[in-house]
């Protein structure tokens, strides 16, 4: 079965984290646990990192980084792109 190429969507969330960081917006974390689930490999996905708060301020849904795979083919997208 052949995988599907990354969506100019999913391309952006993969950019948002290619260092890593902690996700808070909702769109953001649906497409990265997309990806997750299409081309697994490309982001690691787990606790946040940064957050330092309580809980009664805003928490994030997960830290999220690209894997030197999702750096590679981020990299070979933008450059297909001519971005």
């Amino acid at each position: 079965m052949r995988k599907s190429k990354l969506s100019e969507e999913q391309l952006q969330a993969m950019r948002l984290v290619k260092r890593g960081a902690d996700v808070y917006a909702s769109d953001i974390a649906g497409t990265l646990r997309e990806i997750e689930r299409e081309h697994p490999g490309l982001v690691d996905i787990g606790k946040p990192r940064m957050y330092a708060g309580d809980g009664a301020d805003q928490v994030p849904y997960f830290g999220a980084i690209c894997t030197p795979a999702g750096i590679i083919a981020l990299s070979c997208a933008t450059a297909r792109r001519g971005q």
